[in-house]
């Protein structure tokens, strides 16, 4: 199949119905069947930042949507969590473009905001069973790291790397 180009941007006023789609579509390809109601129905509760990133992500942060012509295909952002710490959330890449280093390059650009907003740690989270992301995250510097949630270790693997600041 050939790639179809595409290009990062960040997000952008009237976005959040695509990202939502997208993120839900991920999640429900990898989670539908999963035993536990909590980790079937996780994501959609938990989508009001999408719904006003606008505000959401304003302070020393950055939501960047991957776009073809006609669609978003991957997205990504960093979160501020205070002055020297952020999170990168919201990694999520269509199936039909996965391979072509969208995810790669949706991190590699967050990872450069964040040294630039003078964060020194980037920490990050992902569903145990999601283990390419992890892949992609280690070849990214990002190392194990304790549970940040009570109990987030049952379904989630925990991941912090430092920032160099130019």
């Amino acid at each position: 199949m050939p790639m179809t180009a595409w290009t990062i941007l960040p997000f952008q006023a009237g976005d959040a119905p695509a990202v939502r789609r997208l993120i839900e579509s991920v999640w429900h390809e990898h989670f539908q069947h999963h035993p536990d109601p909590f980790v079937r129905d996780f994501i959609s509760a938990r989508l009001s930042d999408v719904d006003s990133a606008d505000t959401a992500y304003g302070d020393r942060a950055l939501f960047l949507c991957a776009r073809t012509e006609s669609e978003i295909v991957g997205t990504g952002a960093i979160k501020r969590l205070d002055d020297r710490e952020c999170e990168m959330v919201r990694m999520f890449v269509a199936p039909a473009h996965r391979g072509h280093g969208i995810g790669r390059a949706i991190a590699d650009e967050l990872i450069s905001f964040a040294g630039m907003a003078g964060y020194v740690r980037i920490r990050l989270s992902s569903n145990s069973s999601l283990t390419a992301s992890h892949r992609l995250y280690e070849r990214l510097g990002f190392q194990p790291a304790p549970s940040w949630d009570p109990g987030g270790e049952t379904y989630s693997r925990y991941y912090s790397r430092p920032i160099s600041n130019p």
